[in-house]
């Protein structure tokens, strides 16, 4: 395999993996023959319109998909991303009392909920839809079966069964999303470690990690350009995860911009990306 070869081997995973199974093959062949004899390197405008190329086929494939059916699926993955913290949560204090440096408790149950929690995130993805329906509801009973707060319906209990519900609908959400799902999980797991955990963290970790939703939120505003519908479900996430401690008594006013400011700016986000996902969608 030459240098040349390679290197368009490399750009065509800008396209998605059933276009590279169907037109790679045809597509490298071509690009090989209409390259100069002798030619070692990429031209930069080779580059571009491959790159180019490959977003605009990764663009069209959820036009295939209703307006209504997209944003099924973005709230879906917003629910999704809102379940994820509470597994890193119940997992990573786990974690921090097993070694602890957290009083002790009820490590058992954080286990046994955040796994919970998990499969049934999972089977979102993974499992026929009858699973899902029946993975979320027994993982919601698990939640609510702990919960000391009459306000229980607002919380994972609700969330589950929401994900119970909009998980029955004919398309699933794309496994290319579950990257998301699991940096959210991993990230907030290791800033509870680092955090709170025996050492002293050092400064260039703790900046990355506290800087890991922003990073995380600028990359999804980027993905938009293929695909709004992870976008929405990042503004979905984080206006519930404002929204529902309000709701239920958790926050009040004295919280300021830290409680008003994500709440406005992800709805704001999930708006305007509705907006970009209609002109993605058919009718």
């Amino acid at each position: 395999m030459t240098g040349l070869e390679r290197a368009y081997r490399w750009l065509l995973y800008a396209y998605p993996a059933w276009y590279r199974r169907e037109r790679g093959d045809e597509m490298l062949d071509t690009l090989l023959g209409a390259a100069p004899h002798g030619r070692t390197w990429l031209s930069l405008r080779d580059s571009a319109a491959l790159i180019l190329g490959g977003l605009r086929v990764r663009a069209g494939q959820n036009r295939r998909l209703t307006t209504a059916a997209n944003l099924r699926l973005a709230v879906l993955f917003g629910v999704a991303l809102w379940l994820s913290e509470t597994i890193a949560s119940d997992l990573g204090f786990a974690a921090l009392r097993w070694l602890h440096a957290v009083p002790a408790g009820r490590s058992g149950y954080l286990v046994l909920s955040g796994l919970a929690i998990l499969a049934a995130a999972g089977a979102a993805w993974l499992a026929p839809r009858p699973v899902v329906v029946v993975v979320a509801l027994a993982a919601a009973a698990v939640c609510a079966y702990s919960s000391q707060s009459p306000w229980w319906l607002l919380g994972e209990p609700a969330m589950l069964v929401a994900l119970a519900l909009l998980a029955r609908g004919k398309e699933r959400m794309p496994r290319s999303w579950l990257w998301l799902f699991g940096i959210v999980i991993v990230g907030q797991i290791l800033t509870f470690l680092i955090e709170f955990g025996p050492g002293s963290p050092s400064y260039l970790t703790s900046q990355l990690l506290n800087n890991l939703p922003l990073m995380l939120v600028a990359a999804v505003v980027l993905w938009a350009v293929v695909d709004a519908r992870p976008a929405i479900a990042v503004g979905i996430c984080v206006a519930l995860g404002r929204a529902i401690p309000f709701a239920t008594g958790w926050y009040n006013t004295s919280f300021g911009q830290e409680f008003f400011l994500p709440l406005a700016w992800g709805t704001l986000l999930a708006l305007v990306m509705v907006l970009r996902l209609r002109r993605q969608a058919v009718l």
